[in-house]
């Protein structure tokens, strides 16, 4: 009789174990860039810090986010290319996100607006689309732009280096009325993502947290087509700007087991290779794993894949 019993617990216990193993994670949601397709002067400093918001909202939500490079030619459209572009990288669902065109009444707040549409990669149907819209102060909007992108040869609005609007100043983007209004929409758009994304299922593992650290990982940037390494190109890691470290394409990196958000820009892509002006991209470094290298993938027409080696 005891025996028959422990073989019972014995056996709930492995039954228990395995269901536990086999737990599937949360549903990987590529972010795709916000396009700009309202053609404002804020829109590209808009359009690039809303997709970095977008992952910080999605960090503590229900669903798990993957920033996506798809490469210059990336029009906001669900196409082959795009589903195809998602797959390869391995997310269940894609979000697209687009800068409509802000209203702009003679009268009274500007309305930002952005449209936001949650993609199916098994079948490429749109799973729920909606638009966010935000009011912010006319003024507020003029003098921003002005201050922060300048008059460049005549044009206002066209940003002189991609990477200087990420780098710390004495007025972060968060802290202007436009980054107020990008937050807000940001938290929309990931409660909006959680809620399409709990109607599909995750082809992931649930993984335990990483822990340990800080490590070393070394970092480089490679031309997938000419089979050769990035030597120039600028890097923030987390927050951090480790551009001046950056000796024979490679950067030593140090950081503690957890997220590692990347804004990169290259300066010496292939001719003809239609680049992202900055590609944003997020991992997870785990330190009790051996001594690894990071490195960043772009193909033929500007995409990017994460690589551990």
């Amino acid at each position: 009789m005891v025996m028959r019993e422990r073989l019972c617990v014995l056996g709930f216990v492995l039954v228990f174990t395995s269901l536990l193993s086999a737990a599937p994670g949360k549903v990987v949601v590529g972010v795709l860039p916000t396009y700009d397709q309202g053609g404002s002067n804020f829109g590209p400093e808009f359009c690039q810090h809303l997709t970095t918001m977008i992952y910080e909202e999605m960090q503590s939500s229900a669903v798990q986010p993957l920033l996506l490079n798809p490469g210059g030619l990336y029009t906001a459209m669900a196409d082959e290319y795009t589903i195809d572009y998602a797959k390869k990288s391995g997310v269940d669902v894609a979000l697209i996100t687009t800068l409509l065109t802000t209203e702009m009444p003679p009268k009274g707040d500007f309305i930002i607006k952005v449209k936001g549409d949650l993609i199916d990669l098994k079948t490429g149907a749109s799973i729920t689309t909606w638009q966010t819209t935000t009011p912010i102060n006319r003024h507020d909007v003029a003098h921003e732009t002005f201050e922060k992108l300048g008059d460049n040869n005549g044009r206002v609005g066209q940003v002189r280096d991609s990477m200087a609007l990420f780098r710390s100043s004495s007025k972060p983007f968060e802290k202007q009325p436009l980054g107020a209004a990008a937050r807000k929409i940001a938290q929309d758009t990931s409660t909006q993502t959680a809620h399409g994304a709990a109607s599909q299922s995750s082809t992931q593992e649930a993984k335990s947290a990483p822990s340990g650290g800080p490590c070393k990982v070394n970092f480089k940037v490679g031309y997938i087509t000419k089979h050769a390494s990035s030597k120039s190109y600028d890097l923030i890691v987390n927050g951090k700007d480790e551009t001046l470290d950056v000796k024979d394409g490679e950067v030593p990196l140090s950081a503690p087991s957890g997220p590692l958000l990347i804004l990169l820009a290259v300066h010496d892509a292939p001719y003809k290779v239609p680049k992202q002006d900055l590609y944003q991209l997020n991992a997870q470094l785990d330190c009790s794993q051996k001594p690894q290298e990071l490195k960043y993938e772009i193909g033929q027409v500007g995409e990017g894949f994460v690589k551990w080696q």
